[in-house]
């Protein structure tokens, strides 16, 4: 189905490999609520990264009707990477292709590279201003200074834009940094957020008290009532279609005559059943909040003061909200009692939606496969706990009497030559005719490497691979810590992988490579492709309801 609307979350979501999802599927990207949403991006001033998530259903299993309504992944942290002061604004690294491939509105964003130029023409401009500046001509520097300034603005361009923004900021970035320079523009003061901010942290995520709906969300203090509970400012989706899902043909063309299903961030966004609207808050705290029909909260319009939230769009129809490419309406989380902290908070999502669960619970049946299915985190807890390196990981010899289960794909990641002379040239050998047999080594390289929930840095999946070998004793690292046995293992060739395999780099069918040495770090165990509860079929999908009595009249087009 053509869409005649930007899809919002297009702008917020993250590529699969930034969330530890590349090996669940072919084609994706994935939609952090939270922190994944709300910080900007500015090359200048870069101060945190996001971490990988945890995964897992709040002790919930595939025989549990409820691990279907809500996501696995949670509890992705974002880490500074240099002290950020109070008030000062949060910065992650978007990626240059983010801007590149957004056209000429994004066409004078300056990259780290540009600000780099314009240090390098900031030691000549200040060797020039040196050698002219005189005391007759007490004003050259200031004067040369405008005219670059007015050069830059004729022609816009990444380093045009990387200039410092004053002449004191030249002044200042001389010595500091043309990048550093900007800093101040990055800074609220404690007086403006407390009068302009809205609090995040009133609630916190944890197990609800409800059963099957996987976690809640609980109040970390005393919320009274009419106080703020959580801000929920929305990416509005004009067609609620653009949630379905479609099955693929042979060449993967979607026949949208055949719903397959709809997408899981439905269970997050509130809808009308008269209007084709999405609402879709973009906030972490408000993502937990469970439904019962005596709720303690309720959702309402933020204040027209909000920022990023237009009361006049209210007034206009879903047309005018499908041209509209930028976030602009909020709502609010608000108490309709005292809650206590501790408390579990809720909101009512609606007869409709609690029509739509009873009948799910009702005819839901476990997978087949129910008995037999376990999470590949259960095996690799070194993504969540480090500890658990040191648990051996079984060979294909052992898993005979004692195999893994069917979903789960073992990744090492090595580095593979492409040519018997390149082997050679590495100090490699063959082994055969076509087995090349050689020791672990790394992909040297920045991409080579994610954080981990705890923001510890580990090697990414490369190849499918059996182990065959694990040694007799556990390895230590330089300070005397023990960090797992070593192993030897088999990639994977072309005709091994199979279709729900994901691999980056696939090995020639003729060809055998055997890796030894490979540290317990460099080997990941993930889910094949598509077999998470996730993507289970008949999955519980349906979005909260908003409440009449604030949905306006001129979104009604149904």
């Amino acid at each position: 189905m053509a869409q005649d609307f930007h899809l919002l979350w297009s702008e917020y979501s993250w590529q699969t490999n930034e969330v530890a999802m590349e090996t669940d599927m072919v084609v994706g990207s994935a939609l952090v609520i939270g922190t994944g949403c709300m910080p900007n991006c500015n090359f200048a001033l870069i101060n945190a990264h996001e971490g990988k998530p945890e995964y897992g259903h709040a002790g919930l299993t595939r025989k549990d009707y409820g691990v279907t309504g809500f996501t696995g992944f949670h509890n992705q942290r974002m880490v500074t990477d240099r002290d950020i002061p109070a008030g000062g604004e949060i910065f992650v690294d978007y990626g240059e292709a983010w801007f590149t491939t957004r056209g000429e509105q994004m066409a004078t964003v300056p990259f780290e590279a540009n600000f780099d130029l314009v240090d390098e023409f900031l030691v000549k401009f200040k060797n020039i201003s040196l050698k002219y500046q005189t005391s007759e001509n007490p004003d050259f520097t200031k004067d040369l200074w405008s005219i670059v300034e007015a050069e830059a603005r004729v022609i816009p361009t990444r380093s045009g834009s990387a200039l410092p923004l004053t002449f004191e900021d030249m002044q200042s970035a001389q010595t500091v940094g043309s990048a550093e320079s900007r800093l101040p523009y990055s800074m609220r003061t404690v007086e403006w957020l407390n009068e302009n901010g809205r609090c995040m942290d009133n609630i916190r995520p944890g197990n609800s008290t409800i059963r099957d709906a996987g976690r809640g969300a609980f109040a970390s203090r005393f919320i009274p009532k009419g106080g703020l509970v959580a801000p929920g400012p929305v990416l509005h989706i004009p067609n609620k279609a653009a949630m379905n899902m479609y099955e693929t043909d042979p060449l993967g063309h979607r026949d949208t005559t055949k719903e397959s299903g709809k997408q899981l961030i439905l269970n997050y966004c509130f809808g009308h059943g008269k209007s084709t609207l999405l609402l879709c808050p973009y906030t972490s705290p408000s993502a937990y909040i469970n439904h019962s029909r005596k709720p303690n909260a309720r959702v309402v319009w933020a204040d027209d003061a909000t920022k990023n939230h237009n009361a006049d769009w209210l007034q206009e129809g879903v047309e005018f909200l499908k041209q509209q490419e930028a976030i602009g309406l909020s709502l609010n989380f608000v108490a309709t009692r005292d809650i206590r902290p501790g408390e579990e908070v809720f909101i009512d999502y609606g007869r409709e939606w609690e029509k739509a669960w009873k009948k799910y619970v009702k005819e839901w049946k476990p997978p087949v496969d129910s008995d037999d299915f376990a999470p590949a985190t259960t095996l690799q807890k070194a993504v969540l706990q480090h500890d658990d390196l040191l648990i051996p990981l079984r060979t294909i010899s052992e898993q005979e009497a004692e195999p893994y289960p069917q979903n789960v794909v073992f990744y090492c990641h090595t580095v593979t030559f492409g040519t018997a002379e390149d082997m050679a040239n590495e100090g490699l050998y063959l082994w055969g005719d076509d087995v090349w047999e050689y020791e672990w080594s790394e992909w040297n390289d920045w991409y080579a490497w994610e954080f981990d929930a705890n923001n510890s840095a580990r090697w990414t999946p490369k190849f499918p691979c059996k182990i065959i070998h694990r040694s007799e004793e556990a390895a230590f690292d330089d300070d005397g810590n023990n960090i797992g046995h070593r192993y030897s293992a088999i990639l994977l060739t072309e005709d091994e992988v199979e279709e729900n395999m994901w691999a980056e780099i696939i090995i020639p069918q003729n060809e055998k490579h055997v890796i030894h040495d490979i540290p317990r770090a460099a080997i990941t165990v993930r889910d094949k492709m598509y077999s998470k509860n996730e993507f289970l079929h008949g999955s519980f999908r349906h979005a909260m309801m908003i409440p009449d009595e604030i949905f306006p009249k001129a979104w009604i087009n149904l």
